[in-house]
């Protein structure tokens, strides 16, 4: 009878203790609201790419030579593009700026500017012949934005960013 008494009041015991940590767990009160980083994603893909304007341009032979050829070449014409973003971005210029030139292949501006005789060096290999561009282009970018706010609710959007390339571009022909 003894060891029947003691698994009853074990059980018991248990039983109480069980119930206590239940009730606890199911009054703690829920957190009031979500609290979330106000955080902004943003990836962006080159949808066009076209020349703004083209300052100098030309071929350079050296063919007949067993050395390479630096050549001086100045700017004929004058020519500047500033940037822009159109949309809901999230950031400024010089944010879209940054993280393009992080993340791409290109080096871009927020605004660029060639002066009439600006000189750029153009090299030129030996036995080779370069044709050879030099001037600003324009690249857009289409810009996928994810905003997340402070109450963990997210919206995504689109913009577009256009910003400026000194770019000098040459071909072996």
């Amino acid at each position: 009878m003894r060891s029947r008494a003691r698994k009853f009041i074990t059980a018991t015991t248990a039983s109480a203790v069980l119930a206590g940590c239940l009730t606890v767990l199911a009054a703690a009160p829920a957190s009031a609201g979500e609290d979330c980083d106000d955080s902004y994603h943003r990836k962006y893909t080159e949808i066009s790419s076209s020349w703004h304007k083209v300052v100098a341009s030309g071929t350079i032979d050296n063919r007949h030579s067993s050395a390479s050829v630096r050549e001086s070449v100045s700017a004929e014409l004058s020519a500047s593009l500033k940037g822009s973003v159109t949309g809901e971005f999230g950031g400024k210029l010089d944010l879209a700026v940054a993280e393009i030139n992080a993340k791409g292949s290109v080096t871009v501006e927020a605004s660029a500017s060639i002066s009439v005789g600006k000189s750029t060096m153009v090299i030129v290999p030996a036995r080779k012949r370069v044709s050879y561009k030099i001037g600003i282009k324009k690249r857009v970018y289409q810009v996928y934005v994810s905003h997340q706010s402070r109450n963990c609710k997210v919206t995504n959007t689109y913009a577009k960013v256009t910003v400026a390339d000194s770019y000098t571009e040459t071909k072996n022909t």
